[in-house]
């Protein structure tokens, strides 16, 4: 397989390029079972909607380190023109006669800054850093276990395609045999020397070889489809598979299995959800607290814009503001409870989970062994077929046994061989399962 990566090309080059130019990670030749777990992982579309989750938490992880920097806010108001509230003063106070006066105290232009810089928060600022890092840990541990899930699934679909290549070549070796013998049985029948059933079982064993290859054909076309859409390749990409059904997954001693268990990124993720529950709980005792913050002001008021930032009329105010929540207490209370709730089902959780990814682990473990036992078991079938073949062989030329036997010999044997194939690739699966349930 080439793997190339498309640089920057012109507009133009572009345009011509485009039909003819590979894709990083195209097919261009015998695939082998390491380049398609690596094409898997990078162009399936399911990892990749994945993926994006820990970019998602990673914008929550940065908006909660924003809440300790300082906020600056910058406020603009237009008042129109507008006459000013009329001023009445007695006769008396200041000459004989009333006096009245208007006294604008409002501009047409005010511009505001205000500053506020959190201090103290009782924890809440750390505590909602702490859960969203622990969020953002869950999500790098899913994208992880979809990596190794995604891996899984490329093993049973490649190996599934080969097998049923193998098995596609021995259906079409059965018809031809079964073709042959017909055509013996037939010579026979025309030379008098078998009988008309003899003629009929061959035809029948002809049809039924056939609708085996059928069957055969069907089975291939999907298991290759299936592994086109593992692999995310695209109508016009040839597959070619390149691989053999002895190529079986390395498998650890059984203690360094069962520890390895204990990192399950999934079983792994448990704890940090629990670390963020536990940091709601945080959260909701700091909401009790008082919390202190820097503030200040800058304000500029003029009627008119071009002298709005001179200094004739401009104000500020530094001070310290602290808050006290009175009547917080009982949603603080409520806010616990549901924390204090979810630590718990975490933990039931983990303890269920972790049962569970022993006993997956015990049953894939159980489950190689007996395939590797069926392949043995299978393979020293293969050699009794193999002697049964070449006796049948010796006896037919001494005119010992007919035909029907020998051509029965030569499909025990490929059907014995069909079984050793199925073996194989239950071994290389039953491996792979019980590296995805040891996390590895």
């Amino acid at each position: 397989m080439l793997f190339r990566s498309l640089g920057a090309f012109a507009t133009v080059a572009r345009a011509f390029a485009a039909q003819s130019a590979p894709q990083s990670g195209a097919v261009a030749g015998p695939l082998t079972i390491e380049q398609a777990v690596q094409i898997a992982l990078s162009r399936n579309d399911g990892l990749k909607a994945t993926e994006q989750r820990v970019r998602e938490s990673e914008a929550g992880v940065a908006e909660a380190r924003a809440g300790f920097l300082p906020s600056v806010n910058l406020n603009f108001a237009y008042t129109p023109s507008q006459a000013s509230p009329l001023l009445r003063i007695p006769a008396g106070a200041f000459g004989p006669t009333e006096q009245t006066f208007r006294a604008n105290f409002v501009r047409e232009n005010v511009m505001r800054v205000d500053l506020q810089q959190p201090v103290y928060t009782g924890g809440r600022l750390e505590h909602a850093l702490g859960a969203q890092l622990a969020t953002r840990e869950v999500a790098r541990l899913g994208v992880e276990r979809t990596r190794q899930t995604l891996t899984l699934r490329v093993y049973e679909t490649f190996y599934a395609a080969l097998m049923n290549e193998q098995g596609l070549r021995v259906n079409e070796e059965g018809v031809q045999i079964a073709t042959r013998h017909l055509e013996l049985a037939r010579a026979r029948f025309d030379a008098g020397t078998a009988a008309r059933l003899d003629v009929l079982r061959a035809e029948v064993e002809l049809a039924n070889a056939r609708a085996r290859l059928i069957r055969a054909r069907s089975a291939s076309d999907v298991s290759v489809q299936a592994l086109r859409t593992v692999l995310a390749l695209r109508p016009e990409e040839a597959l070619t598979l390149s691989g053999t059904l002895n190529e079986l997954p390395a498998i650890p001693m059984r203690p360094a299995l069962d520890t390895a268990i204990e990192a399950r990124p999934d079983l792994r993720a448990f704890g940090e959800q629990r670390t963020a529950a536990q940091h709601g709980i945080a959260l909701a005792s700091a909401s009790l607290k008082p919390t202190l913050a820097f503030t200040g002001n800058l304000q500029y008021q003029e009627d008119g814009l071009s002298n709005l930032l001179e200094g004739t009329n401009r104000s500020y105010q530094l001070g310290l503001s602290f808050g006290v929540p009175l009547f917080n207490r009982p949603r603080a209370a409520a806010q616990r409870a549901a924390a204090t709730a979810r630590v718990r089902e975490v933990e039931f959780g983990a303890r269920a989970a972790l049962d569970g990814a022993r006993l997956e682990l015990a049953s894939a473990i159980t489950e190689y062994e007996s395939a590797r036992e069926i392949v043995s078991t299978e393979e020293k079938a293969v050699e009794l077929a193999r002697e049964s073949l070449a006796i049948a062989e010796v006896s037919y030329e001494n005119g010992v046994i007919t035909a029907t036997e020998l051509n029965d010999a030569r499909l025990s044997l490929l059907q014995t061989e069909w079984e050793l194939t199925q073996a194989r690739y239950s071994e290389i699966v039953a491996a792979a399962r019980t590296r995805y349930a040891a996390g590895l």
